[in-house]
């Protein structure tokens, strides 16, 4: 189809629906006006009835008389109207009619709005009039006695006019509505098919190739989101190259910085890729394109992952392997598959390194081996204490409360170990989002020294504090309390009677540093770094002595929260032999 073919067909199709349009719309307009108009002559000659029928009613003249005559005749005049009286079809007046000729005028009771009035009281019909010759509107209604009826006339001529006004009016306003449509529907049929050809032409230069073909926008056209959208994919497809160098840059970037070492085989499991990080796990997988991974990494539990997979008839299989290399190392190694553009499946291992993961768990197997072992065996001592008061009960009262010491102390040694691998738990887990705060160094120490002062007391053993300068250390006051506490504790337990124990302070500009020092047998120097770990303990008499072995492990995670260290100097005294001096580090604060 040519181009003015198209235009012509468009500007032929919208013009003939414009046109339909219209006159269905003056048609429809034009009887509403003239049903309007004969209504509002039928209520207006109907208010004029009602007002004649008062005014006859007011006058005394006989209504067959000369009288009555001349009354109708100036109240017609006066209204405009035609108005006849009729008694039983005979004219007795008429407002258009001379007295001289009533006596000639046909009879009038078979008149439609006579019949209808006799009827019903009132009546109404439009018809031409012989004596006027014209078309008129009559309307007539019954009166105060027999066969009276009171009938008005008006001509019709006058609706007749007000349509023809309106009918000529349409007939203009059609007239230029069609003329201007027309030009209209050319104008637009024309910028139509230039928008269609423009479409078309660029929607076939796009698939030819050529992505820098744009169509001109109009705002407001009709075809702008078309054209819109046509320019947008123009757009898009020509940057689609980029795009796709651009995601394979940043793809690329990823596989060769990712910690996971990753290597991918093609559909005959040879090597197609590998990335950085495979390397530096094997160091031969270097220049390992086109090569069977056993080649490579010399582990025959892949190569037979791979060739299962390959040979695999699921749809999407995985595997996933340990591998424990020679070195101590542990390889997480997950096997998956994915198709290429001819569906054929090629198979990606990543291999992650899980050595820290193993040796967590390592530690944490250890410290729940030695949990359970210490609360092992006080429950021991307790189950045969007291199946023993239960089986054989000492008639010795000394026997009996040595046996119940026993229980109680083990149960103390228990509840010991409990909390003090709630309070290590609680250190460590909080310890990265522990919120630091400038505390007073002198309400803890002598929170702590007022805490052991009975227990001290006890063994006759004195706490001495040199001047403890007014200072604001790094940390929170419930964790510096529980340090001291623990360093104290130590102190009282393992310092002979009736000796001292004195805790000393001094600070520099960026620290200060606290020193419980007592006078106990002091510690090997082979163990000084050991009883920081958690359960460690120097004697065999740990739980007569109430020692949960957490203590200072504790205090070494407390220590550490706060930024600072924790040591221990043993002998204290150089001299003696004897002694130690744990020293803690923490950050001075204003």
């Amino acid at each position: 189809m040519s181009k003015n073919s198209l235009h012509m067909r468009i500007m032929l199709w919208g013009w003939a629906i414009l046109i339909c349009a219209l006159l269905l719309t003056l048609w429809f307009y034009y009887g509403t006006v003239a049903s309007e108009l004969t209504s509002s002559q039928e209520q207006s000659t109907e208010r004029l009835l009602e007002y004649v029928k008062w005014r006859i009613g007011q006058t005394d003249h006989d209504r067959d008389t000369a009288g009555f005559q001349k009354e109708i005749t100036r109240l017609g005049k006066r209204l405009g109207i035609r108005i006849t009286y009729i008694i039983d079809g005979k004219v007795t007046a008429d407002s258009e009619v001379s007295s001289q000729r009533l006596s000639t005028l046909d009879d009038h009771s078979a008149r439609p709005e006579v019949v209808e009035a006799v009827d019903s009281g009132k009546g109404e019909n439009i018809r031409h009039s012989a004596t006027l010759d014209t078309k008129m509107l009559y309307v007539a209604a019954q009166m105060p006695g027999k066969g009276n009826i009171l009938r008005l006339a008006m001509p019709y001529s006058q609706i007749s006019e007000r349509l023809s006004r309106v009918k000529t009016s349409f007939f203009i306003i059609f007239i230029f509505i069609a003329t201007g449509s027309a030009l209209l529907t050319f104008i637009l049929g024309r910028r139509t098919t230039r928008a269609v050809t423009d479409l078309s032409e660029t929607a076939k230069a796009i698939g030819n190739g050529d992505y820098s073909k744009r169509i001109r926008v109009i705002p407001g056209g009709e075809f702008h989101p078309l054209a819109e959208s046509i320019n947008t994919m123009a757009r898009k497809i020509k940057d689609h190259i980029k795009i796709i160098e651009d995601q394979k840059g940043q793809l690329n970037a990823i596989f060769e910085n990712m910690n996971e070492g990753v290597m991918v085989l093609n559909y005959r499991g040879q090597i197609e890729s590998i990335n950085r990080s495979l390397t530096e796990m094997f160091p031969s997988a270097r220049s390992s394109e086109g090569r069977l991974p056993l080649e490579v990494l010399m582990r025959h539990e892949i190569q037979d992952a791979v060739d299962s997979i390959l040979a695999s008839t699921d749809k999407s299989p995985r595997e996933s392997l340990i591998l424990e290399l020679p070195d101590g190392r542990s390889l997480n190694t997950s096997i998956i598959t994915f198709t290429d553009h001819n569906d054929r499946r090629k198979v990606l291992l990543v291999f992650h390194d899980i050595s820290e993961v193993r040796r967590v768990e390592k530690v944490l197997r250890d410290f729940v081996s030695n949990a359970s072992h210490q609360l092992r065996t006080p429950l021991t001592s307790i189950k045969g204490y007291s199946e023993t008061l239960i089986d054989n009960p000492p008639k010795d009262e000394g026997v009996l409360k040595n046996f119940l010491g026993i229980i109680r102390n083990n149960a103390d040694h228990m509840s010991k170990v409990i909390t003090g691998m709630f309070a290590l738990a609680r250190s460590e887990y909080s310890g990265k989002k522990l919120k630091n705060e400038p505390t007073s160094l002198v309400s803890t120490i002598n929170q702590s020294v007022g805490d052991l002062a009975n227990q001290a007391a006890d063994k006759g053993i004195s706490i001495q504090t040199s001047s403890i300068p007014d200072l604001n250390v790094l940390g929170t006051h419930d964790g510096l309390v529980q340090i001291f506490d623990n360093l104290l504790e130590n102190a009282v337990k393992y310092a002979p009677e009736n000796t001292d124990i004195s805790v000393e302070i001094t600070a520099d500009e960026e620290d200060v540093f606290v020193k419980v020092i007592d006078k106990g047998p002091g510690i090997p120097y082979g163990d000084t770094e050991r009883i920081f770990e958690k359960f460690f303990k120097l004697d065999e008499n740990a739980i007569e002595n109430g020692s949960s072995g957490l203590g200072l492990a504790i205090c070494r995670s407390l220590v550490r929260n706060f930024n600072g260290d924790i040591w221990v100097k043993s002998p204290a005294d150089a001299t003696t032999q004897e002694g130690s001096a744990f020293c803690v580090k923490l950050k001075r604060t204003e």
